[in-house]
């Protein structure tokens, strides 16, 4: 623990070694090493790294709340940051960064503008969602969606229709998705405006939001009908998908298990990844979809339907993706992460293989890997690597999967 409070990294490396070697490292040990070296990581970073720390450490904001307080001391782009990640750990209101509304750094203006909630706020929300910085922009339109005030309707949809940033728009699809209901369908009518020019990710959103309860019986609900009836694409096997979670059992129910079973059978490799990942195994037609694709040609489609059936306890899918776990193999990396999802201790030696490469993607994946398998502890090395992103963000992950133990 000293070593991980100091950041002395060989000495961590070799405290962690004797433990690892015998298996007797806690996996609430290790999430109190993990705290500690992302602690310090944050606090110590330097002014051009201290981004990217507090980035790395976005999911586990909560429990790092401190560190956070820290950097959020100083007035640059890394405090901002902070501020930010301390709202959605929850572990600073937002009333607490009105102040920074009319700062002259965009950076701080758009902390300001994140806590533009109050129901009197909706002129300077406006201004804001106009604002010539898009960080500004982004954080007014989250405002908006804590504000859920029906009168920033038409203004959230300009924003959706030409703001030049993606993930501007974006926000303001969610935020206009969290309204209260209007009269004459006027969210859904204005959903279907953006959806004839939005792109893939923007129709995702536009598409959990006609499906809505607030939405759905105000035009939502039609909206759907026609998309997952009449077109295609990753966008309509989301709608096709937020159809199916409500339980109906309609026409336009049955238009949504048809677009899911084509995407599943031949759509393009995204929307069918995209399609098992999300179709109900509870649906006879999806099942035997799912069922076809476990021995399709495309090994990250089998994969992937191998994976929701061995999620159902299906014995001989675990057996397939154990085949194709092996080292070496084209699929060998998502065999085993998917393996690790349902729980498959059997995989756990070679996900620990994975810790020592060169990739730090590997290495986190196999960091993932390992609290889903419940043995969050067996990443601890991770969190003595070169790589400063991968000492936080595996260090992030051994602590959230100590709020879940397995």
């Amino acid at each position: 623990m000293r070593a991980a409070q100091r950041g002395d990294r060989p000495a961590l490396n070799e405290a962690i070694g004797p433990r690892q070697a015998v298996g007797n490292l806690s996996n609430g040990e290790a999430a109190s090493l993990a705290r500690a070296v992302a602690d310090h990581e944050v606090r110590t970073a330097s002014p051009q790294e201290a981004s990217d720390r507090v980035r790395d450490v976005g999911p586990c904001a909560h429990e790092l709340d401190d560190a956070l307080a820290f950097r959020m001391k100083s007035h640059d782009a890394a405090g901002a940051a902070a501020a930010l990640a301390r709202v959605d750990g929850q572990g600073l209101a937002v009333e607490d960064l009105r102040v920074f509304a009319a700062d002259a750094d965009p950076r701080w203006r758009a902390v300001g503008a994140r806590a533009l909630v109050r129901s009197g706020d909706e002129a300077a929300r406006h201004v804001a969602l106009l604002d010539p910085d898009p960080l500004v922009r982004r954080q007014a339109a989250r405002a908006a969606r804590d504000a859920a005030d029906p009168a920033d309707l038409a203004a959230l949809a300009e924003a959706a229709r030409v703001d030049p940033a993606p993930i501007v728009r974006t926000e303001a699809v969610r935020s206009i998705a969290a309204l209260g209901p209007t009269p004459g369908g006027e969210v859904a009518n204005v959903l279907r405006d953006l959806w004839t020019a939005g792109d893939d990710g923007l129709r995702e959103d536009i598409a959990l939001a006609w499906a809505r309860p607030s939405v759905w019986g105000a035009g939502g609900r039609e909206a759907l009908r026609v998309v997952v009836a009449s077109e295609h694409g990753p966008a309509v096997v989301e709608a096709a998908a937020a159809v199916l979670r409500r339980h109906a059992d309609d026409d336009v129910t049955q238009a949504a298990l048809g677009q899911m079973v084509r995407a599943i059978e031949g759509g393009a490799r995204v929307a069918r990844l995209q399609a098992l990942a999300e179709a109900p195994l509870d649906r006879r037609d999806l099942l035997g979809a799912v069922e076809k694709a476990a021995s399709d040609e495309d090994l990250e489609v089998r994969v992937a339907a191998l994976g929701r059936l061995a999620g159902t306890s299906d014995s001989h899918a675990v057996v397939e993706l154990e085949a194709l776990a092996h080292p070496g193999l084209p699929a060998a990396a998502a065999a085993r992460l998917v393996l690790a999802g349902v729980g498959d201790r059997r995989v756990q030696a070679w996900i620990e293989e994975d810790l020592r490469s060169p990739q730090a993607e590997v290495k986190l994946a196999a960091a993932t890997a390992l609290a889903e398998l419940g043995v969050a502890a067996r990443a601890a090395p991770l969190l003595a690597d070169p790589d400063a992103s991968v000492r936080v963000r595996s260090a992030c992950a051994i602590v959230v999967a100590a709020r879940f133990p397995r």
